[in-house]
């Protein structure tokens, strides 16, 4: 998963890039579709509103994927052959492919309780354990995405993206959870997510609140990442994704009290 500090350090292009990434690999392994669910920083784009006042869009770099453990393809292919075949080549881990001069990776997350860390193989390629995976395959919302592909193609897709509660539970892990990378994207996004939310801020919050009830594996940490990093504009979290955000001392002050605020509200104080 490939992040940047800052919100300017991405290039200009990024997130058509991920975009067209995205619409070439969905369509190649059709058989797998329905044991694949878009996370990350595309869904995070995909489920807010482009109008949030204040707050620039999402950024992306990279396609990331939560697969079924079980996941295959049988006697018709594997998704590393299927992928191979579009030009995503093995690195390490991961599959890339170049879009100009920016490298476009796809990264794939299973779950395997009660594994917290860790790597499987699902099908043929390297998915990472990741507590949390299995709430955001059960909560696909369908997403049509149009776009070009990475031939230059116009595409449309109907494409599983994890619905907003288990998204936020993985965004919280993300930064601040046992192998948390504590990225000042990754704040941000928890910020972008709930206030741009297309059904509204409520609804955000509420679906984060549910999971607790859903047996998500991912969500105490959550819970707990929000109570030592959310409640005062001087911790972690709010100050990351305040230098992550582009603008001047005052803008990134605002900033700051608005991580406080929705992060008291996913709590509910």
């Amino acid at each position: 998963m490939t992040k940047f500090g800052k919100f300017d350090d991405y290039p200009p292009r990024s997130l058509e890039a991920a975009e067209a990434a995205l619409l070439t690999a969905w369509r190649s392994p059709e058989r797998y579709q329905d044991d694949l669910v878009l996370v990350g920083g595309l869904a995070v784009h995909y489920l807010t509103r482009r109008d949030v006042p204040g707050l620039p869009g999402a950024v992306a770099l990279d396609v990331d994927f939560g697969i079924t453990l079980g996941a295959s393809g049988g006697q018709y292919g594997t998704i590393k052959t299927n992928l191979g075949g579009l030009g995503f080549a093995s690195e390490g881990n991961r599959l890339v492919r170049k879009f100009g001069s920016i490298a476009l990776y796809l990264d794939f997350l299973t779950e395997d309780p009660p594994s917290t860390t860790g790597a499987r193989v699902v099908d043929d390629v390297i998915a990472s354990v990741i507590p949390g995976v299995n709430r955001a395959l059960a909560s696909r919302r369908m997403v049509t995405v149009r776009g070009r592909d990475l031939y230059g193609s116009e595409q449309t897709c109907i494409v599983a993206v994890a619905g907003i509660g288990p998204l936020l539970v993985l965004k919280l892990n993300a930064f601040g959870g046992p192998t948390g990378r504590r990225s000042p994207k990754d704040a941000y996004d928890v910020l972008l997510a709930v206030t741009g939310f297309i059904d509204g801020p409520e609804a955000a919050v509420a679906s984060f609140r549910a999971e607790k009830d859903t047996g998500n594996l991912a969500y105490a940490t959550a819970l707990a990442v929000l109570h030592s990093d959310f409640f005062e504009t001087s911790q972690d979290r709010p100050v990351r994704a305040a230098e992550f955000y582009p603008g001047d001392a005052a803008d990134r002050g605002r900033v700051r009290e608005q991580v406080v605020t929705v992060g008291r509200l996913l709590v509910g104080t």
